[in-house]
Parts: structure tokens; C-alpha cells; sequence
């Protein structure tokens, strides 16, 4: 028997709007796409992580005859002596004072001028240079560098440190969490994915100028 007009208008629609709540409750329970990871976001999320001094201790490496002298002279670290545990002096070294600890983390000194270390605390300015995906599903590595922001630096540390040595690269990986990218933590150079038919992501470095 051929249904009447009504009745195939009548079961169209009754399809049509049988497969529209469907498709409905199939996209109320998918998640929605995760949101692009843009430089802007990445650098404000590494750089709040700075401002509560989180995961900001950089390292530079630089040689200068004059850094040790104008620590001292402007009360930054101090030659100490180094003892043993019964208090035997055995050997002596530069250590930070509590005004010093207030600008960098962590110095070694060496009295050639050759090789100083100091563990910075900022503060940072950053650019970002690429975003590429990381090793494993929902990750991202974000290539930076960094330096000083000089308008912002102590006093104290522009008067023995150069400039110019305080930068260098980094390689931050974050994650998505909640459908929002987290920063995680920074990568070691033999942790970070290249891509296929692209160029190198930035290594991690120390910087080292000679001057």
C-alpha cells in the first residue's frame, strides 16, 4: 500500500528531527577542540610562574677580571673560609651575603676571571620563537629567549654584571589540562621532539661571552 502524502511528510520530519537530537547529544557529550597555544599566552604563563619565583634561576657563564672585586666592593658575596667538620679551615671561597642573595641565587667565583657562574632570579623579559608539538599526545614545546629586564634589574647587579650576558635560550613544555594549556616545567636538550622537515627547536644553552 503507497502511504499517503501526510503520512511520508509526517515520518520526514519525524526523521529529520530524530537525527537533529541526536547529533545534539552527541556534541553535548564530546569535548570541545582544545584551544591554540599563541606565543602571548605561552609567555604570560611562563612569566607568572617568574613572578611568584618559580622555575626562574637561569644560568650564565661569562669571564670578567672585575666581577669578583665589584662584588665585594658593593657587599654582593665575600671570600669565606671553608672548614671541616671538626673546624679546620681547608680552603677558602666566595659566598653570597644576604644583600647578594636578594639579586642571584647562586655564584661560583674563580679567581683566574675565567668561567664565573651565576644562578640568576630575574628579572625576565622573553620572546617567543616557535611552538611545535611535543613527544607525546597534548603536549607542546615553546622555544623562548630570555634576558634581563634591565629597566627593572637591581642597581647592585647592573654595576658588576654586563648587559649583554644576561640572555640566553630556553625550551618550556606544556600540557593541556582542563582543556587549557599548563605549563609544566623546562626541557633538557636530549628531551626535546623535532619535528619532521623542520628546523632544530632552540637548545637550552648557558651563555658564554668573552670579553
Amino acid at each position: 500500500m503507497i502511504p499517503a502524502i501526510g503520512d511520508l511528510t509526517l515520518r520526514t520530519g519525524t526523521a529529520v528531527l530524530l537525527a537533529a537530537a541526536i547529533g545534539a547529544l552527541v556534541g553535548c557529550g564530546s569535548d570541545p577542540p582544545p584551544p591554540d597555544l599563541v606565543p602571548e599566552a605561552a609567555a604570560a604563563a611562563i612569566t607568572q610562574l617568574w613572578s611568584q619565583e618559580q622555575m626562574n634561576h637561569f644560568k650564565v657563564t661569562f669571564h670578567s677580571d672585575d666581577l669578583i672585586e665589584c662584588g665585594v666592593k658593593n657587599d654582593l658575596w665575600k671570600l669565606v673560609e671553608v672548614t671541616d667538620k671538626s673546624g679546620n679551615a681547608w680552603s677558602t671561597t666566595y659566598r653570597l651575603t644576604d644583600k647578594g642573595g636578594k639579586i642571584v641565587t647562586a655564584i661560583s667565583l674563580n679567581e683566574s676571571g675565567r668561567g664565573h657562574e651565576l644562578l640568576l632570579k630575574g628579572p625576565y623579559r622573553i620572546e617567543v620563537n616557535s611552538i611545535t608539538d611535543g613527544s607525546q599526545p597534548g603536549t607542546k614545546q615553546v622555544g623562548f629567549r630570555w634576558d634581563i629586564d634591565w629597566d627593572k634589574a637591581p642597581d647592585d647587579l647592573k654595576a658588576c654584571i654586563p648587559r649583554f650576558e644576561l640572555s640566553g635560550n630556553q625550551v618550556a613544555l606544556f600540557q593541556l589540562d582542563n582543556n587549557n594549556w599548563r605549563f609544566v616545567s623546562y626541557l633538557n636538550p636530549e628531551d626535546i621532539l623535532a619535528p619532521p622537515d623542520a628546523p632544530p627547536a632552540p637548545t637550552p644553552t648557558v651563555t658564554s661571552i668573552g670579553h
